[in-house]
């Protein structure tokens, strides 16, 4: 039981340093769209924006061109580019279109793997009319494991649920040292654990799924919880051979205090505290 309850004592430290990631915030702002205008005359380039798209995931950008003197749709004689740059510097995708689809889209389909990498992207967009006309746009994003902001509102859900599950697992740990009945003990550190167990796979979660970089954090919380699965066999067999200890030596005791010891002795010769 010694052990178990100095086990507790040192991943309880590691628990509480889940609220260091509660305030930290991962919330980017996008940077504003902007348009290539050199001229009364041309083409506007209008793209489809998104500010935030899932890790690894398929993507489609589409633009609409439009005459700048007549705000008219421009759906033929027209080639458009788009390139494709991480804030890393990695020229990541380049590609062409020329003919419309969905009436006026002139579209650009990229794989998930341009999306592998965390972080802020740029996207430019060029478009040629055979006229001579021309216009530009680049747009700016994000890209996470989870395809969306971390907005304050669900930044203080997640804080306030993960409070409740300290308080609780605070409450577990009081148990473990205040509750002197064996299998009492053993079940209060089981609810500890579990709750470490929840909790080191929620912070593992959101902050891999949050970041906008490769955050040290996420694999920390991810090499806990892993720590706390693997150890549950164990635990659970050490749990089982604390209770059965117990009860065999609460069995030897009263076998002393069957054959006349005072119970003072009978339990002080089994190293066990007498009530």
């Amino acid at each position: 039981m010694e052990n178990t309850i100095n086990y507790h004592k040192q991943y309880m430290f590691l628990f509480l340093l889940m609220f260091i990631v509660l305030s930290v915030n991962m919330v980017s702002a996008v940077k504003p769209i902007t348009s290539v205008d050199t001229s009364d005359e041309g083409l506007i380039v209008e793209a489809t924006t998104k500010d935030y798209i899932r890790t690894a995931t398929d993507h489609e950008f589409e633009i609409h061109v439009f005459n700048k003197t007549d705000g008219g749709y421009i759906v033929s004689d027209t080639t458009c580019y788009m390139h494709l740059y991480h804030k890393d510097g990695n020229h990541v995708y380049e590609g062409v279109d020329n003919s419309v689809a969905h009436t006026f889209d002139y579209a650009f389909d990229l794989t998930g793997g341009n999306f592998s990498t965390r972080g802020e992207y740029q996207a430019k967009f060029q478009c040629n009319h055979t006229s001579g006309f021309s216009g530009g746009q680049e747009i700016f994003f994000w890209v996470n494991d989870y395809g969306e902001e971390l907005t304050p509102a669900n930044q203080s859900l997640f804080s306030n649920t993960m409070w409740f599950m300290i308080i609780l697992f605070l409450l577990a740990l009081v148990g473990i040292f205040s509750i002197e009945n064996v299998v009492g003990k053993f079940a209060c550190y089981w609810i500890a654990h579990i709750f470490f167990v929840v909790g080191t796979f929620s912070v593992w979660q959101f902050t891999q799924g949050y970041a906008l970089a490769y955050f040290g954090f996420a694999g920390v919380w991810k090499v806990l919880f892993y720590v706390g699965i693997f150890s549950m066999l164990p635990m659970m067999i050490l749990s089982i051979a604390g209770i059965i200890s117990y009860y065999a030596m609460d069995s030897k005791v009263q076998k002393l205090i069957d054959k006349g010891m005072p119970e003072a002795e009978a339990y002080r010769r089994q190293g066990r505290k007498y009530k």
